[in-house]
C-alpha cells in the first residue's frame, strides 16, 4: 500500500512539472494573424522568354511566434497565397500548354510573340526567424529573415493573347508544379496597442527556389521548352499579435 502510494506521489509530481513546463511554453507562443495586399511576377531563365507584366495578388497567413528570448523568436504557420502569377512573352511559338485541353483553335500551335498569364493559388507551409529591436515607446522593428515556405497548389487557371488567338479562364493545373518551395525576407514594425494585443506592419519578399513551369511543352522548331520559371512577390503585411 505505502509503495503504492509512494508511485502515485511520484507520478503526480511529474504531472505537475510536465504542465508547469507545457504552461511555460504556452506562455512563450504568441498567434500572429496576417494579411495584405501585393504584386506577383514571373521570370524565366531562358532569355527569349520575358516578363510582360504582374498580378496583384493577396495573401492571409495564421502564424505562431514562439519567442526564444526577448528579442528572437521561431515562426511557423499555414495560409493562403491568392492570384499569384502574372505574364509572359514567348519569341518563339509552338505546343507550350501541351498537359492542357485548351479552348482556342490550334492550341498546340500558338504564334510567336504569344503571351501567356498565370494566375495561381497555393496554400502555404511558412517556417522563418525572427529578429526585434529594443522597444522605443510602444514600438519595435523586426527583420523576419530567413523565412522558406512550401505551397501546395490548389488553382491555376491561363490567358493566352497572340496574333489571332485570344481566351482566358484556361485550366492550367498539370501546366504549374504542385510543389513550390521557397524563401522570403521581411521588414517592418509592431505596435504594442494594448498588454494583450499588438498591430504590427511591413513589407516581405518571395522567390520560389523550385521551377514552378511544367517543362512538357515545346517550340515551333521542335526544340523543347525547358525553361525554369521563378515566381516573385512583393506584399504588404498587416496584421495583429495576441
Amino acid at each position: 500500500m505505502k509503495t503504492n502510494l509512494f508511485l502515485i506521489l511520484i507520478a503526480l509530481s511529474i504531472f505537475r512539472t510536465q504542465s508547469a513546463q507545457s504552461q511555460t511554453i504556452l506562455d512563450d507562443i504568441n498567434m500572429v494573424l496576417i494579411t495584405g495586399p501585393g504584386i506577383s511576377w514571373i521570370s524565366s531563365d531562358d532569355n527569349t522568354i520575358e516578363t510582360k507584366g504582374f498580378r496583384l495578388s493577396y495573401k492571409i497567413h495564421a502564424m505562431a511566434d514562439y519567442a526564444l528570448n526577448d528579442r528572437f523568436s521561431i515562426t511557423g504557420g499555414v495560409g493562403l497565397s491568392l492570384a499569384m502569377g502574372g505574364k509572359m512573352k514567348y519569341q518563339k511559338g509552338g505546343d507550350l500548354w501541351s498537359e492542357s485541353k485548351l479552348s482556342v483553335a490550334r492550341g498546340d500551335s500558338l504564334p510567336d510573340g504569344v503571351q501567356l498569364g498565370y494566375f495561381i493559388n497555393y496554400i502555404d507551409f511558412p517556417i522563418g526567424f525572427r529578429m526585434r529591436t529594443n522597444q522605443f515607446g510602444k514600438f519595435r522593428f523586426f527583420a523576419h529573415m530567413p523565412e522558406l515556405s512550401l505551397g501546395l497548389r490548389t488553382r491555376a487557371k491561363g490567358s493566352i493573347e497572340g496574333q489571332g488567338v485570344s481566351s482566358s479562364g484556361e485550366q492550367i493545373k498539370n501546366q504549374i508544379g504542385f510543389l513550390n518551395f521557397g524563401w522570403g525576407i521581411g521588414a517592418g514594425t509592431e505596435f504594442y496597442y494594448s498588454e494583450k494585443l499588438t498591430l504590427t506592419g511591413g513589407i516581405r519578399f518571395f522567390q520560389s527556389l523550385t521551377d514552378i513551369t511544367d517543362d512538357s511543352g515545346r517550340f515551333r522548331d521542335g526544340s523543347k521548352e525547358n525553361s525554369k520559371g521563378v515566381i516573385h512577390n512583393l506584399d504588404l503585411r498587416l496584421g495583429i499579435i495576441f
